[in-house]
């Protein structure tokens, strides 16, 4: 057989494997070791649309399971070297079609996974967020997730899987305005309630969750001038139940917001979404909130909201001449 002959059959076969998903390393190499995977990951699931990666994520953490299910290992990376635009994870050849769960960001200071071994099942893998006493009044690291994700199916022919970040955590602003004129906030209680501090592998709610108290944040109150709030809280989801309430502390009374004490935020926060985009990417896309509360000016309706604005958006409940 000549050399040409040769070489366009091992085209063929070539072509043939990679239409098949089969890449160059099944076909020449009995060593798989020499063979590298890699992961690359994004984080542009926000309103920009933009890749904030290497911008904001200071730690990836992969968990890797079997086709069953079962748990094999964990890739973590972290520091300067997410920096790096072209910064790829590194991957054994013999985890080509495993599963993986991603958590990203500091998940060790305020959050829990649990210890995980060879053979755990994928339904082990539960972040948990437990502040002491069910009471959460700081800055939370941002957290990210991604997955279950098959890596390098057979329509991947390349040897780079991107891997797509969703944002677990948010960032609320609240100030209130009586009439036209900013007040201090720090004379009110203000309050967000939810059962969202704990997440499955597919990042839904788990059935661990329980309820959550969101309080102001005291070290950043707009640079203590008092005039905004600073809540900082773990994933909105359309349709959970959650509970937010302003009161004054003074006389013990709360602001009716839409003829209620209690409101559910999300309900007010989807008010604010483009017509074209689903209510839950929505939620997942954006994660700054600037809420603002005007309420009236005279003693008869200095508790009552006359509107609500949520990033510029407004919905009024009351008629106003101001």
């Amino acid at each position: 057989m000549g050399i040409e002959t040769c070489i366009k059959k091992y085209r063929i076969i070539l072509a043939i494997c990679l239409m098949a998903g089969i890449t160059g390393c099944d076909v020449l190499h009995d060593d798989l070791s020499q063979c590298d995977l890699f992961l690359e990951f994004r984080y542009d699931y926000n309103l920009a649309n933009e890749d904030w990666f290497a911008e904001q994520v200071e730690e990836v953490k992969v968990f890797v399971f079997d086709t069953n299910g079962k748990y094999i290992r964990t890739f973590s990376e972290s520091g300067d070297i997410l920096k790096n635009a072209d910064y790829r994870m590194l991957l054994p050849y013999h985890l080509k079609g495993c599963t993986a769960v991603v958590w990203a960001g500091k998940t060790d200071k305020f959050y829990s996974l649990p210890e995980m071994a060879a053979g755990d099942p994928i339904d082990k893998l539960t972040l948990k967020y437990e502040p002491e006493n069910g009471k959460s009044g700081g800055h939370l690291d941002a957290l990210w997730h991604s997955g279950p994700l098959q890596m390098f199916s057979p329509e991947n022919t390349g040897n780079t899987e991107t891997v797509s970040l969703l944002r677990n955590t948010n960032d609320v602003a609240i100030s209130i305005t009586r009439g036209s004129t900013s007040v201090d906030i720090s004379e009110y209680d203000v309050q967000l309630v939810g059962a969202n501090g704990s997440y499955d592998h597919k990042n839904n709610f788990a059935d661990v969750a329980g309820n959550i108290i969101y309080y102001p944040c005291s070290e950043e109150e707009d640079d203590k001038t008092h005039l905004r709030a600073q809540l900082h809280t773990l994933r909105f989801v359309k349709g959970a139940d959650m509970a937010f309430s302003i009161t004054e502390k003074s006389s013990g009374k709360s602001i009716d917001i839409g003829g209620q004490a209690i409101i559910n935020p999300i309900d007010y926060l989807l008010m604010s979404k483009p017509e074209t985009m689903d209510g839950q990417e929505y939620l997942d896309r954006r994660y700054l909130w600037d809420i603002n509360i005007r309420i009236g000016d005279k003693a008869d309706n200095g508790y009552i909201a006359l509107c609500i604005t949520i990033n510029g958006w407004t919905y009024w409940f009351q008629p106003t001449d101001i």
